[in-house]
């Protein structure tokens, strides 16, 4: 039976003109901040969830009722994102927000209790993205083969 991260392998690999070695699939961070939020208030929820899309800069969408998610493709030499929605066998490529030489990036990871924080910044235009993946995620070693895959060198002979 195939794990998570195949079957997102398995969703972006059509998209993405070389092999994908991992798949992340991550939200805007302070999704699970916006959660909490809304157990106190709406309108609290709601301001959550908007500065929470402002900070991924249009990677991934969270709204009260459906949160588009973004699949993040690491191949040898580049990182493929996109817009997704659905989850599991129904997810769905919405768009292609972005596509970088490895190089290009410099990317943060924070692990929490509840989510670990991503944030790409990408050095030749000064783009920024700060998202999350659920710390549920991390089961099986889904998010750690990703993080893995984004932190380890290009090329050269291992």
């Amino acid at each position: 039976m195939a794990d998570l991260g195949d079957k997102m392998m398995a969703t972006v690999q059509p998209h993405v003109p070389e092999p994908v070695i991992a798949v992340g699939v991550l939200q805007p961070a302070g999704t699970w901040g916006a959660m909490g939020g809304d157990q106190l208030s709406g309108l609290v929820g709601t301001l959550m969830r908007k500065n929470a899309n402002k900070r991924s800069a249009g990677l991934g969408k969270n709204s009260a009722f459906r949160t588009k998610v973004a699949l993040v493709a690491v191949t040898e030499a580049r990182v493929y994102a996109f817009n997704a929605k659905g989850w599991g066998p129904q997810c769905k490529i919405v768009d292609e927000v972005g596509d970088w030489d490895r190089d290009d990036l410099k990317i943060t990871t924070t692990p929490g209790k509840m989510s670990t924080q991503f944030v790409i910044d990408v050095v030749s235009t000064g783009d920024h993205y700060e998202l999350e993946t659920n710390a549920l995620m991390g089961m099986g070693g889904f998010t750690k083969k990703f993080v893995d895959a984004l932190n380890a060198p290009r090329g050269g002979d291992d």
